[in-house]
């Protein structure tokens, strides 16, 4: 369940970047900016997929497909649907049939998006289609799975992830065209906004404008309790979720993993109050990243009986009511 929930927030977060990156790029006008180095090849350094790229086209629509639908790329969307489908059918009697078809629907069709080959895939409908699908499984999560032990990991799984995508997204103004030239300046609007919007940060947060406020978005994407995918709003319904498994008051540990998370929550909790990063903000989310990966494991070692890795470990987790 819980890395069932880790590729679903994947898939969703990968298609809502590509589809959000592929609008903005029809807007940036500039000689330097006119190929798939500028837009696309940042998505693939801060994902971390740039050593499955094995050649070195720049061509967008190459660029695109390995992103949403590459079989050989294995952080591509159709590759984390397909491993979420996969460790969806050992858990079929715990998921239901709902949530099931949705997730079934959108593996199989992506398949067929994906025999069509690069030329021929709409990029838009599939980064479009697969987020409504992911977005379909997380509703049902939440009106029809009972709060109990399923529930409880897949949302472990989903809130970890989307921590991590958001880092990973703020992140990208690390790879994009930076410095005082003229693609540079030209760039920085498209930077602001693939970033906010990729986000989901766009419109409703009053970040509609292209002029860009980097102490703002640290703010949003950080720092915010309320924001849902903020890196703080995350980390701290991680807490609550984990405190909920084992019956243990917030503020009391009982294992690893909670105690690991709460030291992450109080270090996000003591930077919001003082309103700002220390160092570089690519350092600091280069840190919760490691952070966040120390928490998956501790979540790992404390609810597995076998002690494994990844979506191979078997969970043993028993929810226990708070006392």
């Amino acid at each position: 369940m819980l890395w069932m929930g880790r590729y679903l927030e994947r898939s969703e977060g990968l298609a809502r970047q590509v589809e959000v990156t592929e609008q903005l790029a029809l807007d940036v006008r500039h000689p330097k900016l006119s190929d798939g180095d500028a837009f696309f090849l940042p998505i693939v350094k801060a994902y971390g997929m740039e050593e499955n790229l094995h050649n070195s086209t720049s061509y967008v629509l190459d660029l695109v497909y390995f992103l949403l639908l590459e079989k050989s790329n294995p952080g591509s969307v159709y590759r984390n649907l397909q491993n979420a489908r996969d460790n969806a059918r050992m858990v079929r009697d715990q998921l239901g049939t709902e949530l099931w078809e949705v997730l079934n629907e959108a593996f199989l069709w992506s398949r067929e998006q994906a025999s069509l080959g690069a030329t021929k895939v709409n990029a838009t409908q599939v980064a479009s289609r697969i987020n409504g699908a992911c977005l379909h499984f997380r509703g049902l999560v939440d009106e029809i799975l009972e709060r109990e032990e399923a529930w409880c990991f897949l949302k472990l799984g989903m809130k970890l992830e989307r921590a991590d995508l958001t880092s990973r997204v703020i992140d990208l103004k690390s790879f994009m065209p930076t410095g005082g030239d003229d693609a540079s300046k030209a760039f920085e609007p498209y930077v602001w906004l693939t970033i906010m919007r990729g986000c989901g940060a766009g419109s409703q947060r009053g970040f509609g404008s292209a002029e860009a406020d980097w102490n703002r978005l640290v703010e949003t994407l950080v720092f915010s309790a309320t924001f849902p995918r903020s890196i703080r709003h995350c980390v701290g319904r991680i807490n609550e979720v984990l405190h909920t498994l084992s019956g243990t008051q917030l503020g009391v540990y009982q294992n690893e993993a909670e105690r690991v998370c709460g030291k992450l929550l109080a270090e996000l909790d003591s930077l919001a109050f003082a309103g700002k990063i220390t160092g570089s903000l690519h350092d600091f989310v280069d840190k919760v990243q490691k952070s966040l990966n120390e928490i998956g494991t501790e979540i790992q070692g404390a609810y597995s009986y076998t002690g494994g890795k990844g979506d191979n470990a078997v969970f043993r987790g028993q929810l226990q009511s708070q006392s």
